[in-house]
């Protein structure tokens, strides 16, 4: 049996490659045509292999890279919504005092306006509104207003002889407060009013 140099194309089938070697000598045996097809069986099923590994990794990769995203944005929003509730739980705190100091203000005597200390007083409740709303947390508005559900806890109610004013917010006992951020409304304390 003699050897013979065997030139490989790959533009054609391995198969097509076999007919051609057939047809340009006549004179390969039997034993050789049986083991150049059992070699191209055996480079197919390879190829075969190749390519199914091929595409289960690419979808193993896929459902990586999907789970890792959905990782990823569970992990932000939870992030956002610890920022959210740690803000509110310390908010709730200050609140009341915040309350106390409206309160205070709107005690005093009409004579006693004019003093420093009330100046003060009145400053100090300023500025805390104002870092409040630097912090995207805003008073609730409900004098004149349908109370809202969401917003207005109504404690009781009284007639009045206002036509305009029946069903609405006359009187405010304590005032609510929200949280906006991203769009979104959160109360952190509603305001009780008197309808």
């Amino acid at each position: 049996m003699t050897k013979k140099n065997i030139h490989v194309d790959e533009d054609i089938s391995l198969e097509e490659q076999l007919e051609q070697l057939q047809q340009q000598d006549k004179d390969l045996d039997e034993d050789e045509i049986t083991i150049l097809k059992q070699k191209i069986a055996h480079l197919e099923q390879e190829k075969a292999d190749m390519l199914e590994i091929t595409k289960r990794v690419q979808y193993d990769y896929l459902n990586l890279k999907t789970d890792f995203e959905r990782v990823q944005r569970i992990s932000a929003e939870k992030e956002k919504s610890m920022e959210t509730d740690s803000l509110i739980k310390h908010i709730k705190k200050i609140l009341p005092v915040l309350d106390q100091l409206k309160a205070s203000l709107n005690h005093i005597d009409p004579d006693k306006a004019t003093d420093p200390f009330v100046a003060g007083v009145k400053m100090v409740y300023d500025n805390m509104l104002k870092a409040l709303e630097g912090l995207g947390i805003k008073p609730i508005q409900s004098i004149g207003l349908v109370p809202d559900s969401l917003f207005h806890e109504p404690l009781s109610a009284i007639p009045v002889e206002d036509k305009k004013m029946k069903g609405k917010i006359v009187q405010e006992f304590q005032q609510g407060f929200y949280l906006e951020k991203d769009g979104q409304k959160t109360v952190i304390l509603t305001s009780k009013v008197v309808v």
